[in-house]
């Protein structure tokens, strides 16, 4: 009986560990991990980086969690963006870099819930864009995204 209940138990907390497993991540995480991978890796690539924080293996590919501004970036409501400056001091008005952006891919905004600068806080997987300049540096695969309260 005793094992019945530890492997239940086991169980339960495995499920719900993967439920809300997503890593919390800041912008200085971000940033931090542009610099190391690609600002970097442009300038001297042999050299290595050593340094506290998180780094790009530890959540490339993994679901995050991070907190910014909401930018709806087209007319047609097909491109979205969490920022971690507010639109009128964001990376395309020139007031900040490519690191304080994510690109939310495969997002939709049903019935235009979120508006430019709310403040929000997006779930996704992330991925870093290294093959072309045409890109943001980073995206969130198939988030989630909820505002703020």
């Amino acid at each position: 009986m005793k094992i019945k209940t530890i492997l239940a138990f086991l169980l339960i907390s495995f499920v719900i560990n993967n439920s809300y497993g997503q890593i919390k991540t800041s912008w200085k995480d971000i940033i931090d991990i542009y610099a190391k991978e690609v600002i970097f890796s442009e300038k001297n690539p042999a050299k290595a980086i050593k340094g506290q924080g998180k780094s790009l293996k530890d959540i490339e590919g993994k679901k995050i969690s991070i907190t910014g501004y909401f930018l709806d970036l087209d007319p047609d409501g097909e491109w979205f963006m969490i920022s971690k400056n507010p639109f009128a001091t964001c990376f395309f008005c020139g007031g900040a870099g490519p690191e304080t952006v994510l690109e939310l891919m495969k997002f939709k905004n049903d019935k235009q819930k979120f508006k430019t600068d709310d403040i929000v806080t997006a779930t996704g997987t992330i991925k870093l864009i290294t093959e072309n300049e045409v890109d943001v540096s980073f995206i969130l695969l198939n988030p989630t995204v909820k505002h703020l309260n």
